[in-house]
């Protein structure tokens, strides 16, 4: 397979990278709303993709193609994004990024499957591996151009906002031309299936959680039933992310208000996060095989419960000063660290815990059910934290963690080490 793909893949995931802070400071400076309808908008942002995500892998699967897909999200994202230069009202800002979704989602779930029935099946773990690595790079590198850009031209103020998405917008463009050249269609055909343990895991923690990988769409053709066992775990694993949500989306919105941040300073908070996540995954996988994934699991989200209440605490006592300022965008960083051991804890214990009959399937119901998770907890937490508080909503985030964490306590799932293909894969 010609490796020029990925470079095309490091383009469109650097844009990714780019308009990943962009929602809560398109709100709050451009459009001067407020929280709520950050927490909203992502929320329909998100739910857009659902129904995208089974069209499009449903489509690819019938007419037996793939490189026309990854196309047409990447053409599509280019196209849907210049709408930003239109955009001027909370509706055409929902429309842009429900288009946007709705294309973008078009070359989520063949990528993968392209990438792999164009390579030898020994060579897929080390495929993989690059892929995960060029997607990471490209997510760190668009953040740190959205800092550069924000320095560079400070003096632009609020204005500057919707050049990112046009900016982000080109970089599409180029890994859609990139796509056009240099990728193929494969030779053979793989089953979704057959391959999710290969790309069940993200690098990075996603802060806006749109779905950005989707290899196995659960459906009706596998029989075998899910073990109860396994069916809490999984339903634990949306309580978790819903806890998250609830946090992550009012949290910048909580420190531009609160401790007067500017877009340089959010771009400067996701990068922390990104760059911490990517720098702890390998340490992680590795730090697992010694005290196994269940007990890994517990340690990271009790640090991150912890976390979760002292800013909740904290959030009463704030003051815009610098000090305070710094302390939140280190703390975003240090939730990017803890984020990796706890994606390696769950996709490993799911991973092994379910058959390899039903392990596709199992990962398919994973990716769904953190969707939900996703999407319930930002639907929830721009009214919490608007209408009660940025307090409560830390706190009640802590709460809902802490509930499913408690559930993993009482189900006591077995400790497993991380499996040497997830780690080679994503190595």
């Amino acid at each position: 397979m010609d490796n020029r793909w990925f470079i095309g893949y490091v383009f469109s995931n650097l844009a990714a990278g780019l308009t990943t802070p962009l929602i809560p400071l398109f709100i709050v400076f451009y459009l001067k709303s407020n929280v709520e309808y950050v927490g909203l908008v992502s929320a329909l942002a998100s739910l857009a993709s659902v129904p995208a995500l089974i069209f499009w892998g449903n489509l690819s699967d019938k007419i037996k193609k793939r490189k026309i897909f990854i196309v047409i999200g990447f053409v599509g994202s280019f196209l849907s994004l210049l709408l930003v230069l239109i955009v001027h009202t909370m509706p055409s800002y929902v429309f842009m990024l429900v288009l946007f979704q709705v294309l973008a989602m078009s070359s989520v779930p063949v990528s993968t499957l392209l990438i792999l029935e164009n390579s030898e099946k020994s060579a897929w773990p080390k495929v993989m591996g690059k892929f995960n690595s060029y997607s990471a790079i490209g997510t760190v590198i668009g953040l740190g151009v959205g800092v550069l850009i924000l320095t560079f031209f400070k003096n632009e103020g609020h204005q500057l906002i919707p050049y990112l998405y046009v900016i982000a917008a080109w970089f599409y463009l180029i890994a859609g031309i990139i796509s056009i050249i240099v990728l193929k269609e494969p030779k053979s055909e793989i089953s979704r299936g057959k391959i999710g343990y290969l790309f069940a895991l993200h690098v990075i923690e996603r802060v806006r959680y749109f779905p950005t990988h989707l290899v196995h769409i659960p459906g009706k053709e596998n029989k075998i039933k899910i073990p109860d066992h396994l069916k809490l775990y999984l339903f634990t694993t949306m309580i978790l992310m819903m806890g998250f949500q609830l946090f992550f989306i009012p949290y910048p919105v909580f420190v531009i208000k609160k401790m007067n941040a500017n877009e340089n300073d959010i771009y400067i908070m996701f990068l922390l996060n990104s760059l911490f996540s990517a720098a702890t995954f390998i340490p992680a996988g590795r730090y697992i095989n010694y005290i196994g994934s269940n007990r890994m699991l517990v340690i990271s989200t009790s640090i991150r419960v912890a976390l979760f209440l002292v800013t909740g605490v904290l959030s009463f006592f704030v003051f815009d000063t610098v000090g305070y300022l710094l302390f939140f965008i280190i703390m975003y960083g240090v939730f990017g660290a803890i984020w990796s051991f706890i994606g390696i804890s769950e996709i490993t214990s799911i991973s092994n815990m379910a058959t390899s009959l039903i392990r596709g399937k199992v990962i398919g119901y994973y990716n769904s059910l953190n969707g939900v998770g996703q999407i319930m907890g930002a639907a929830l937490s721009g009214f919490v934290a608007y209408d009660i508080s940025y307090s409560f909503d830390f706190i009640l985030s802590a709460i809902i963690v802490l509930s499913g964490l408690l559930i993993i306590l009482y189900a006591k799932p077995p400790d497993i080490q991380y499996s040497k293909k997830i780690v080679k894969s994503h190595s």
